[in-house]
């Protein structure tokens, strides 16, 4: 097999000459990344910047984490989440407060606006979740929410 047929798949020489179909992850990448583009216009709609998503998530569902603690539950970089704190901070959306066991360490709350804003965020990506099961009964959605639990855990700790 050559190099390049490696990165892009099967050509027509092989499949004599019809183009192969998008493999299930491929699927789920394109999926994903026009779940994403939606969640971003929503999030938008409400007034929320994009990078804030995720830490507001986090934070409306674990108040007092520490950057560290939300870096990793955001699967974002330490330097990524200190700057969008900065920006969220300034933005009115929450505070840093030290620890009152030990100073040290700083965590990190929602103020009334930040809880406010995810309120407006959740129910925006509540409308946009109920469009992308749209059709499916609940039975349908608990299966793929179960077929997608078991693909997570397939790739966890994967190194390619």
């Amino acid at each position: 097999m050559k190099e390049d047929e490696t990165r892009r798949g099967p050509g027509p020489e092989e499949t004599g000459g019809e183009r192969p179909a998008p493999t299930l992850g491929m699927e789920l990448a394109f999926t994903s990344k026009r779940l994403h583009e939606n969640l971003r216009k929503a999030g938008e709609t409400v007034g929320m910047p994009d990078g804030y998503r995720k830490l507001l998530f986090h934070l409306a569902h674990g108040e007092g984490l520490t950057q560290l603690e939300l870096a990793k539950r955001a699967h974002l970089s330490a330097p990524t989440v200190s700057v969008t704190l900065k920006k969220m901070e300034a933005d009115g959306l929450l505070d840093r407060l030290p620890d009152e066991k030990d100073q040290r360490t700083v965590r990190v709350y929602l103020t009334e606006e930040g809880r406010a804003l995810n309120l407006q965020v959740f129910q925006s990506m509540l409308r946009v979740d109920a469009r992308l099961v749209e059709g499916f009964s609940p039975e349908e959605q608990e299966t793929f929410r179960s077929m997608l639990r078991r693909m997570n855990q397939n790739l966890e700790g994967m190194n390619v």
